[in-house]
């Protein structure tokens, strides 16, 4: 080691070089705001019009999980059918080849789409990303806008903007939304139809072929065989009205003109998004994963300032949406508040080791750490974002940490000459292995168990660790080498001037000792009010069943009044569990949100959806400067989903106020549908119902219609029992619509047979009323690729006339109220599959208390025989049942990283009880930062974790100093009190050096911060060092025995 610290050239090149690479690394680095985090899954997604979810699953789900279990490597399967969509999520084993498993799957869908109706949409395969992040791919939004067309709008967004910004590279794909594509839509007379005895399929049928391609053979020339396509017939909708239609059975004929209009419209819509209030085109740029936000976001926008200067003078490009602004002040905000902090570390250090090299040689040491931490990030090609840098902040408490440790125990007694210095850190350097690789490898140590975390969970964390791991390596590294070389060669060579002072060392170890004797006296009230503090977290306990139960009869007496005894005896654990929110650790950004949810009766047009809305950006027009945007997302199916952005600058103006006032007067007032107003404050809620069902119960299946019998059958053994109300088999319990309705045709098979027409004829009359989108396929027209569609010129039918009308075939005249009967029934809004297994959800009301409904409803399910293959639960709700396996998972890692702290220090110590000091420290942090939390009223979530990691990091290490000191003082003869006054003595001033600068290093955060998760961080900290430190130095050394104290008296 001495011949390395003789070597100043080769230490002095490597830190150049570590300034050099570490700058270049910076500036190179990708930056963004959440990295990759793709799961190991594919989502297939269909669409097919309005159809129901029972068709839809059988038609469609049924076959691509079919096709799903044809690829390798497939260890779930995860179906969602509701109104006319589809969903599929395939789950892969880890290291699982996903990409090249997706196309695999889409050449099995190719194959099965050749049999679907013309009238379902292309597949979609996406990869699945946790939802924590799905509000964080928006990455660029832009609108056009102009005096033009939808379709016009929609080919100039394909031509000038996606086709050519599309091949930038970072970019991921260009979402054009807001107009609908192009539908050639054919409108028949079905009266018209009826009396010539026409088939509009046979028609529309005919006119697709003259509008496709078609081959006629080949012909040779020579060594060479030519095809010959034909090409379409028709290239302007007069040439289609005019095509010549044969009537059957006669030598007459009609053109289509005299039975239908043509023209060419919008795809009719089902869904419409609309940002702020703007009914134009919506660009929306997709960024890929690891990709530079920043300077990707930069090039985008100057390629669109340059289509803007090109636009028309009758259109408008306009940028509504940048997430790199929000990251950009964050940046910005970081630089500042580290520039005071550096201010403020050196100050502290300076003032307690009152040495101006003191600061310069420990400051050098971070920056020197964090630097060659982001050298390694961009070696491993990792990106900077908000889970790297929580990584790196909260290793830079460890950094600091390291660094005091090593100067506080090398610096005292360096001798003059260079020599001597390399001999005396040689000497003293080894005293600092165990405490500073302690609290380095027990802060890694607590990441580790992540190999065993769900998948999910892993995502997240994983770049944490890894940001984590390599700054703690980096401070290990740069603390052994830099601190030793600058006080060698870099510190200057002085005179020594000795002065002489008088000391009262004896009387001031007397009075320590004196209150030591006080303390250790007085050790079981500091215990006591230390486990008041904290309680017994004994209201985590699940109420037992006392018919089966392990408890004793006893606790009955508890069980049955701890509503007012866990308020006393839970302590401070009890309040923070309650009073705090817990949100996801890395769920979305802080941008506070106006919400407004409406949800229409079922079969509301999307046209009365669009006016509801409109009403609402109606009155939100005087404070759109208040917002950084808003945007309306409106279907059908559920009604329609309004976000308004608040200006964090304007969170302390009136306006966004007044506009949440207005919202919920304006949802007050709007009828015949519920909405909900959330934001500020409490919201508004109207139309809804007031009552939640009290009970649900659970069945899965492999067979849906036992399944739905068993429910049926459960269903009646429940009603017997005239306390029971509202059993409903299709419950959502998966915050869904629970009223959807759907109509059953149920035909007089013998009335038909008698009027010798049969079932498929009757169909055929009906398609053009029941289904507004007959799909025929796609067709190549007026230079553009668009939808051929065959329709009723009746956009809508009243159920009366639908049922009344007489209808014709070629064999009868009929309606339907006559062979047929509607019914009108509930069921489920959406039918979900696991593992191919059926899910359904049976809820009720019990009037009583909720112990004798579930006994009632346990000993009716005790009689039910369940089908082969079924399975009915009871006694969850539906967020255990949700929860359950990430919870056992979350124990399961929580457990391992103690055992891994506690081996890690006992491999350090040699000691088996030293860890128990180590770990005992943890609490003494809790209890901060829960107090921290409480008082500044936040939200337990990623800023809060981070801070009570670095917060726990850094209490760790000081217990480990302690306790080393303690082993070299016992290893000299020095016992009982005497021995803790020489370990405070030692290392008193670098606990408080540490604890002090990461206080005072984080207050600029608390003080100037804007963003939540860096103030929440620092609250944290604060609060948790605070706490734990001074209980840490109070409670250590007061289990000394009687017998010493008398021995010292």
């Amino acid at each position: 080691m001495s011949q390395l610290f003789q070597r100043k050239y080769l230490i002095s090149f490597f830190y150049i070089i570590v300034c050099v690479v570490g700058f270049s690394s910076w500036n190179s680095i990708n930056v963004e705001q959440m990295p990759e985090l793709n799961l190991p899954s594919i989502t297939v997604s269909y669409g097919w019009g309005s159809t129901v979810p029972e068709i839809m699953e059988l038609e469609i789900t049924r076959k691509v999980e079919s096709a799903a279990n044809l690829l390798r490597d497939v260890t779930g399967i995860r179906s969602i059918t509701k109104e006319g969509t589809s969903s599929v999520t395939i789950t892969f084993a880890k290291n699982a080849p996903v990409d090249f498993r997706a196309v695999e799957m889409r050449e099995y869908l190719n194959n099965l789409e050749e049999d679907f109706p013309e009238a379902v949409s292309p597949a979609s395969i996406s990869r699945s990303v946790p939802r924590e992040l799905e509000d964080q791919q928006t990455f660029l939004i832009y609108t056009l806008s102009g005096d033009l067309e939808g379709k016009d709008l929609l080919e100039f967004g394909q031509k000038s903007i996606k086709n050519k910004l599309l091949g930038l590279e970072g970019v991921a794909d260009i979402k054009l939304e807001g107009v609908q594509d192009p539908a050639l839509m054919v409108s028949f007379d079905r009266f018209k139809l009826e009396r010539y005895e026409l088939s509009h399929a046979r028609l529309m049928n005919q006119i697709y072929q003259r509008l496709s391609w078609r081959g006629s053979g080949y012909t040779e020339s020579g060594n060479g065989r030519y095809s010959l396509v034909l090409p379409p017939d028709y290239a302007q909708i007069s040439e289609i009205e005019r095509m010549q239609i044969d009537l059957p059975e006669t030598e007459r004929h009609l053109i289509l003109a005299e039975i239908a209009t043509v023209s060419v419209q919008d795809y009719p819509a089902k869904t419409k998004r609309r940002i702020n209030g703007n009914p134009a085109l919506t660009i929306e740029f997709v960024k890929e994963g690891g990709a530079d936000a920043i300077n990707l976001a930069e090039k985008i926008i100057d390629r669109m300032d340059v289509i803007t200067s090109s636009l028309p003078i009758d259109m408008q490009l306009r940028l509504q949406y940048d997430s790199t602004e929000e990251l950009r002040n964050q940046f910005d905000d970081l630089a500042q508040q580290a520039m005071i902090s550096g201010i403020l570390v050196f100050l502290i250090v300076f003032l307690f080791i009152r040495k101006l090299s003191a600061p310069l040689v420990i400051m050098g040491s971070v920056l020197f750490s964090v630097l060659f931490s982001i050298t390694l990030l961009f070696l491993f090609k990792y990106t900077l974002n908000v889970i790297t840098l929580a990584g790196i902040t909260i290793a830079l408490g460890m950094l600091i940490d390291n660094a005091v440790v090593v100067y506080e125990q090398v610096n005292p007694k360096l001798p003059k000459a260079r020599k001597d210095r390399i001999a005396h850190i040689v000497q003293e350097l080894p005293k600092t292995i165990v405490p500073v690789l302690g609290s380095t490898f027990t802060t890694i140590g607590i990441f580790v168990p992540l190999l065993f975390a769900l998948e999910e969970l892993r995502l997240f964390l994983l770049p944490l660790a890894v940001a984590l791991t390599l700054t703690l390596i980096s401070s290990v590294l740069i603390a052994f080498t830099w601190i030793p070389y600058a006080l060698i060669w870099l510190n200057p060579v002085k005179k020594e001037i000795s002065v002489s002072k008088k000391t009262k060392r004896f009387s001031y170890t007397r009075f320590f000792l004196q209150i030591m004797m006080w303390r250790s006296k007085l050790r079981w009230v500091f215990m006591f009010a230390l486990i008041s503090a904290l309680g017994l977290p004994v209201f985590l306990i699940e109420d037992p069943d006392w018919e089966d139960t392990i408890w004793p009869e006893f606790t009955r007496t508890y069980f049955d009044n701890r509503d007012d005894i866990d308020p006393i005896i839970g302590g401070i654990t009890r309040k923070f569990v309650d009073e705090t929110y817990f949100g996801s650790p890395w769920q979305g950004n802080y941008q506070e949100y106006i919400t407004v949810y409406i949800r229409t009766p079922q079969g509301t047009p999307l046209s009365e959806v669009d006016k509801i809305v409109q009403n609402y950006e109606k009155i939100v027009e005087p404070y759109a400067y208040a917002f950084t945007f808003y945007e309306a997302e409106m279907s059908e199916y559920f009604g329609a989903y309004m976000r308004f952005a608040v200006d964090p600058d304007f969170l302390y103006d009136p306006a966004p106020y007044y506009f949440f006032g207005e919202a919920m007067y304006l949802a007050a007032r709007t009828g015949n549908v519920a909405t909900s107003v959330s934001g500020f404050g409490d919201g508004i809620s109207t139309g809804f119902g007031g009552q939640s069902s009290s009970h649900n119960i659970q069945l899965t299946g492999y067979a849906y219609n036992e399944l739905e019998y068993l429910a049926n059958d459960i269903k009646q053994r429940l009603e017997r029992n005239r306390r029971v109300r509202e059993v409903d088999i299709n419950a959502s319990s998966y915050f869904s619509r629970d009223d959807f309705q759907q109509y059953k045709l149920v035909f007089d098979k013998e009335l038909i047979t008698a009027k010798g027409m049969n079932e498929y004829e009757i169909m055929q009359s009906l398609t053009l009323d029941l289904n507004p989108t007959n799909t025929f396929g796609k067709v190549e027209f007026e230079g553009r690729e668009m939808y051929l569609i065959g329709r009723s010129e009746v956009d809508r039918l009243y159920e009366e006339n639908f049922v009344n009308t007489i209808r014709n075939t070629q064999r009868a005249s009929f309606n339907i109220g006559e062979v047929a009967e509607i019914r009108k029934e509930k069921a489920l809004n959406e039918i979900r599959r696991t593992d191919q297994a059926y899910e359904r959800t049976i809820s009720l009301n019990f009037l009583g208390n909720y112990r004798m409904g579930r006994e009632y409803i346990q000993s009716v399910l005790e009689e039910v025989a369940a089908p082969v293959g079924a399975e009915i639960k009871f006694g969850n709700t539906f967020f255990s049942l949700e929860n359950e396996e990430q919870s056992r998972n979350l124990w399961l890692i929580g457990l391992l990283s103690v055992l891994s702290v506690w081996m890690i220090v006992s491999a350090l110590l040699e000691s088996w009880s030293g860890p128990l000091f180590v770990i005992s420290a943890i609490p003494f942090c809790v209890i901060g930062i829960m107090l921290g939390t409480l008082a500044n009223d936040l939200a337990f979530d990623r800023g809060a974790i981070a801070g009570a990691l670095l917060s726990i990091g850094v209490v760790v290490n000081n217990a480990i100093l302690l306790i080393h000191q303690k082993q070299i003082e016992h290893s000299k003869g020095v016992r009982g009190l005497r021995c803790w006054i020489q370990i405070f003595k030692k290392k008193i001033r670098t606990i408080l050096v540490t604890t002090t600068t990461t206080i005072i290093g984080l207050v600029p955060m608390m003080v100037l911060g804007t963003n939540e998760f860096w103030e929440a961080l620092a609250v944290i900290v604060i609060w948790g060092l605070l706490f734990s430190t001074g209980i840490l130095l109070l409670m250590s050394g007061i289990w000394e025995g009687r017998k010493r104290i008398r021995f010292l008296k």
